[in-house]
């Protein structure tokens, strides 16, 4: 599915040329005269009619001509109708996925495996690959830690099953021992290990109700786990790392020879919490699968010619992150889009996994 889709269709005989034209310029990065596009086109046709159509194709915002004596390069609106084009883009063959496999299965550890997988994303399309971690209130608890800060401030430190480490600072209504802050952290992790976060403290606001035939420890971890757990509203929940992949690479691309686009993707490498965002929105799509999002200009207007393609992937059967690659509009649309699908799908499996 290709965000942003435009309601212009071309005809018949126009869309068959787009269709040669935009992987040509792709292949090539120079603009594709109607002479070259004659020798490509399955059906015999003139130069002449070929640039009547390039013409039109221009007129309606499809293609661009950067010289009166050039050929023609496509636009957002060219790139998005070749890629909707390629939406039901085959997997990777059976080779590749076993060759990626491997390489995956190998990292037990599910920061090195975030790391790696956007290596590989990067490596096979050329462009920067990235993974967004799950978010923290999706992740499994294996282990939590209470560390007296102060008389009524306690450092909470969670560890969750997709690698995932987060301390808080919370404030509590009494004064707790270190030894009490131990006994509560042992409840937690002995009964709600396995659960995720905002379970956790729903399960703790249930047991409230009969706090008072209950014990000090028990008492102390409902306390402490009420008040520093996420709750199970989402749309609050924090930052998700960001892991990226092939940031060396992509700043030799041609695009970048322009100092104002080199300097924006610099900038939002640096901010990875706007980054974070941008590719987020990216993601928010109907339907699943790879979602190729062309023109970033609306989160930063020196980026209209780039272009990422994203796919959800599942953590424990639920949709939990986003992988995918990012570079200028000028890649190659069918390899992205099948590379993205396979590997969210094998990389949620090893996460679920691990």
């Amino acid at each position: 599915m290709t965000k942003g889709s435009t309601t212009r269709r071309p005809g018949r005989r126009a869309g068959d040329i787009l269709r040669v034209l935009v992987p040509e310029y792709i292949r090539s990065g120079r603009p594709v005269g109607s002479r070259q596009l004659a020798g490509l086109c399955q059906e015999s046709l003139s130069p002449a009619t070929i640039r009547s159509v390039t013409a039109h194709l221009e007129e309606l915002g499809f293609l661009a001509q950067p010289h009166r004596s050039a050929g023609r390069v496509p636009t957002g609106m060219g790139y998005r109708f070749y890629a909707d084009s390629l939406s039901k883009a085959s997997e990777l063959s059976p080779r590749e996925l076993r060759r990626i496999r491997k390489i995956l299965e190998r990292e037990m550890d599910p920061e090195n495996l975030m790391n790696k997988t956007s290596q590989i994303l990067s490596t096979h399309s050329d462009s920067m690959g990235f993974v967004l971690a799950p978010p923290l209130e999706l992740a499994l608890m294996k282990h939590i830690q209470f560390v007296k800060v102060s008389a009524r401030r306690v450092l909470v430190v969670v560890i969750a099953g997709a690698g995932s480490v987060q301390h808080r600072l919370v404030a509590v209504p009494k004064n707790l021992s270190q030894t009490d802050l131990d006994q509560a952290g042992r409840y937690l992790i002995r009964h709600f290990e396995g659960n995720t976060l905002p379970q956790i403290r729903d399960k703790l606001l249930s047991l409230t109700s009969g706090e008072g035939s209950q014990e000090n420890p028990i008492k102390n971890a409902i306390l402490l786990g009420s008040a520093s757990l996420p709750d199970s509203d989402l749309s609050s929940q924090g930052e998700s790392g960001v892991y990226l992949g092939g940031t060396a690479q992509i700043i030799e691309k041609p695009e970048l020879a322009d100092h104002r686009q080199a300097s924006a993707l610099l900038r939002a490498l640096e901010e990875k919490s706007q980054l974070a965002k941008i590719l987020t929105e990216c993601l928010q799509a109907e339907e699943p699968g790879p979602t190729v999002t062309i023109g970033l200009d609306k989160h930063i207007p020196e980026m209209g010619g780039w272009a990422v393609i994203s796919c959800p992937y599942l953590y424990h059967r639920q949709v939990a992150g986003s992988l995918g690659i990012l570079g200028p509009a000028r890649m190659s649309y069918e390899k992205g889009i099948s590379l993205v699908g396979s590997v969210a799908k094998l990389f949620g499996r090893i996460l679920s996994n691990n």
